[in-house]
């Protein structure tokens, strides 16, 4: 009797261990199997360690951005789209990982869950064409505008989602590309993404998440009076402004950009209501384009009083931000509130249609929230360009010279939104160690903004 009983929970054990490793691999194989099956070792979809495919991705105008041909691959026939798009299509070599040959690779290559992959013959798979948001022609211009220096620019559709202009700088011809994007100051950090892979200290851009919190918190804001001198003393330091902004209300204090009067607000509104808005405003966690995750900017005010506080919400201290997501923020503010998840990917289909159309959004401010810090921004743009210029455009926009210590000079931010039924646009330019955001940052924009309109 004591015999059976052992004997049957060993078989018990067993029973369960098998049942356990079933379904470690059924989990494995769901997570991981795409990873297993494009391992550069699997000689049915690399052919002499080059990948062998026969799909083309187009950009939304069917303009062919990559095409496969077996083991050789076609690029873009002008080098000018060539080199604004290398960090959205890929290398020759296949190290930036947020391309497209890289990120898609499961599609390029015909591969999915139920049937794997198989050959059309013994060097070609047949692959899925992949149709992209982008259009070469704006990120051309956009590459045109960075004119070399270090940053990104991205525009995307804030009511479909859609990305039309995703560029990086530094960048090269793939076609052509340097003997090593690593040596020499003018390449380096060339494979890096930095609108997808990078953050950066944000500056007054900030101001955006820390005035949405003083709407929503301070009672009567828009009737608070601030006085500047260029000069706060909080504790044994010191606010500083480069402006030198005298009286002023709420909405003349985001124009103005005053350090001063965003220091008395961040103070008031305490590191608990600061983090708590900034949180709901994308930093502390990454979007996902398509699968590829964004780089996590980063807010925290556990440890920030004082100054420290004051800085914070001013949008320096330990802040950091994510060109992308902030982009994002800022179309959320155009769409009432609602921020829809950016997109790579065109004609994904009526399921992932209506997918996304309920998980791909999500509401960040109330409607009148977005609708006060619209006017605002509105007014940003009108109180530095005037009325009489690029009134066509509509933008609404916020500019941040985010201090990054030591000689260097500060970062260029340009964010915000057309404000127009025919061309929903968001956009961010982020120009590194660029200088003043509304001279270096904000012109990149609004030419990007122009192209757009004309094209």
């Amino acid at each position: 009797m004591k015999l059976m009983l052992s004997r049957s929970l060993v078989l018990l054990v067993i029973a369960f261990v098998l049942v356990g490793g079933m379904a470690l691999f059924v989990f494995n194989y769901f997570t991981s199997a795409s990873s297993w099956a494009h391992f550069p070792t699997n000689r049915h979809i690399y052919a002499d360690g080059e990948f062998a495919s026969s799909a083309t991705i187009y950009d939304r105008s069917g303009d062919i951005l990559v095409n496969f041909d077996g083991q050789s691959r076609q690029f873009h026939q002008n080098p000018e789209v060539r080199t604004a798009l290398m960090h959205a299509t890929g290398d020759m070599e296949d190290n930036v990982a947020t391309g497209a040959q890289v990120a898609f690779r499961p599609r390029l290559s015909g591969w999915n869950l139920v049937n794997g992959l198989f050959n059309i013959d013994d060097s070609t798979l047949p692959g899925e064409d992949i149709t992209m948001t982008l259009d070469a022609s704006l990120s051309a211009v956009a590459h045109r505008q960075l004119a070399g220096r270090r940053g990104a620019v991205g525009v995307y559709n804030y009511e479909t989602g859609e990305i039309l202009c995703m560029v990086s700088s530094p960048s090269f011809d793939p076609v052509n590309p340097p003997a090593s994007a690593g040596d020499g100051e003018e390449l380096d950090g060339a494979y890096i993404n930095r609108f997808l892979s990078a953050t950066y200290t944000p500056g007054s851009i900030f101001k955006m998440v820390t005035t949405a919190a003083a709407i929503e918190n301070i009672e009567d804001i828009e009737e608070k009076r601030f006085h500047c001198e260029q000069i706060k003393q909080v504790g044994d330091d010191v606010i500083t402004c480069h402006s030198l902004c005298g009286e002023i209300n709420f909405e003349q204090a985001l124009a103005n950009s005053c350090n001063v009067a965003f220091a008395e607000i961040s103070l008031e509104l305490g590191a608990g209501t600061i983090q708590r808005y900034a949180n709901s405003a994308g930093f502390n966690s990454a979007l996902k384009v398509n699968g590829i995750p964004t780089a996590t900017g980063m807010v925290d005010t556990s440890d920030a009083k004082g100054a420290d506080l004051a800085w914070a919400g001013i949008g320096q201290y330990t802040n950091t931000a994510n060109p992308l997501n902030f982009m994002a923020l800022m179309g959320a503010i155009a769409n009432d509130g609602v921020m829809i998840e950016p997109t790579l990917l065109q004609n994904e289909g009526l399921f992932s249609s209506l997918v996304g159309s309920v998980f791909n959004r999500s509401r960040v401010y109330s409607r009148h929230t977005a609708s006060e810090l619209e006017q605002m921004m509105r007014n940003n743009f009108q109180s530095y360009f005037g009325t009489e210029y690029y009134s066509h455009l509509n933008i609404c926009a916020k500019s941040g010279t985010a201090e990054v210590g030591g000689d260097r000079r500060p970062h260029a931010w340009y964010a915000g939104y057309m404000d127009r039924d025919d061309y929903p646009l968001a956009f961010v330019v982020i120009i590194e160690n660029g200088g003043s955001g509304s001279r270096v940052a904000a012109p990149v924009a609004i030419n990007v903004l122009q192209a757009a309109v004309e094209q």
